[in-house]
């Protein structure tokens, strides 16, 4: 199977078959990652989640939601751009940058970013598994080995911890079963509690109830520490949820598989999940986004996103439309070389340029 069918595959399935669980592993997957002290601590020296004692809440959450929103724009490009195009290969080069002085200083481990690429591989594969009207095929499942593979080797990570790295594996099916091995026995000797676990854990749980109505939060909240699980949820200092909701989520769960499976046709080509929008501004190259979580980062004013019934909902509990605010949230749209923490902006086009010539190069992509 080349990288091209195996993009083809997983786009496929991100858009049309398994969208809703997809957008939600991935998240989840980043989610578990905060688990990780070597990995939260760093995470919270940036500032871009936690905040002083006299930052207000709107500016918390502001900070935040910005680090969210870049985050999904880079691994949005990286995974749903086709492998060898120019918005791929920039937000892989932009990604390398804003790690490499981390990694040089030993800040990012190896290890660390090998158990965060395992769980964007890997997650997806266990919530289609659980939530989802089917399981995915060892053909599909291979497929997404190739691809997550192939984007780690252009992230520049480390297999070195995996046995058959000398000789290199049969297929993607092979180097995922020894990923899935070492995920787990690293999560067992690494994940352990933290303060800054628990002040990561709090900044998501913020973002993810953001939408829901203040009485139901403590519901959404539950559902979340359900959905998490005990070891990953004590790591990160999360209260054990009620012993109903384990009874309420296998309910829900149920129900929803056997309406899939049952009285639901297959999603059409023109009702997929688009992730990315197609084109950039003609003027000025910069591209917006189409979803958003909390605040509208990069996204361009339309009527449906001022007026439509889910824009006076936002209102009405004082959430936040596009291109209110001025240009607080950069309505224009994004660079994929500018993307990140402010005072890294106009910054890296030389090692960008090198990364980006280093990719071409790869006789895979071409």
């Amino acid at each position: 199977m080349t990288l091209d069918q195996a993009y083809a595959i997983q786009k496929w399935l991100a858009e049309q078959e398994f969208p809703t669980t997809f957008s939600a592993s991935l998240f989840f997957a980043l989610f578990k990652t905060y688990g990780v002290p070597s990995i939260s601590r760093l995470l919270v020296s940036t500032g871009q989640f936690a905040s002083h004692n006299d930052d207000d809440d709107d500016d918390k959450l502001a900070r935040t939601s910005k680090r969210a929103a870049d985050t999904s724009v880079l691994l949005t490009n990286m995974v749903m751009a086709r492998p060898g195009s120019t918005r791929a290969m920039e937000s892989k080069a932009r990604t390398n940058f804003l790690h490499a002085s981390y990694r040089r200083t030993g800040k990012i481990l190896d290890d660390d970013m090998l158990y965060t690429l395992s769980l964007f591989v890997l997650e997806p594969m266990l919530w289609t598994e659980k939530y989802e009207w089917r399981r995915l095929t060892d053909k599909e499942r291979c497929a997404m080995a190739i691809f997550w593979k192939a984007l780690g080797e252009d992230l520049d990570i480390s297999y070195q911890q995996l046995p058959s790295h000398p000789q290199g594996w049969a297929d993607g099916l092979a180097w995922l079963d020894e990923l899935d091995t070492w995920r787990r026995e690293y999560a067992d000797r690494s994940m352990t509690s933290s303060a800054c676990n628990a002040i990561l854990a709090s900044s998501a749980m913020d973002m993810m109830l953001y939408r829901l109505p203040t009485t139901l939060k403590p519901v959404g909240r539950n559902l979340l520490c359900t959905l998490v699980g005990p070891k990953v949820g004590e790591a990160l200092r999360l209260p054990l949820p009620p012993t109903g909701y384990q009874a309420m989520l296998r309910f829900l769960v149920s129900l929803r598989k056997f309406l899939l499976r049952h009285l639901l046709l297959p999603r059409p080509y023109f009702l997929r999940r688009k992730y990315l929008l197609d084109s950039p501004q003609p003027f000025t190259s910069r591209y917006n986004v189409a979803r958003w979580q909390v605040h509208p980062w990069y996204v361009k004013p339309s009527f449906q996103d001022l007026w439509g019934p889910r824009a006076w909902l936002r209102w009405a509990r004082g959430g936040a439309l596009p291109g209110h605010w001025d240009d607080k949230f950069l309505p224009a749209g994004y660079r994929l070389r500018e993307v990140g923490p402010a005072q890294q902006i106009g910054k890296g086009e030389t090692e960008m340029n090198e990364m980006i010539e280093t990719l071409k190069a790869k006789c895979c992509h071409c």
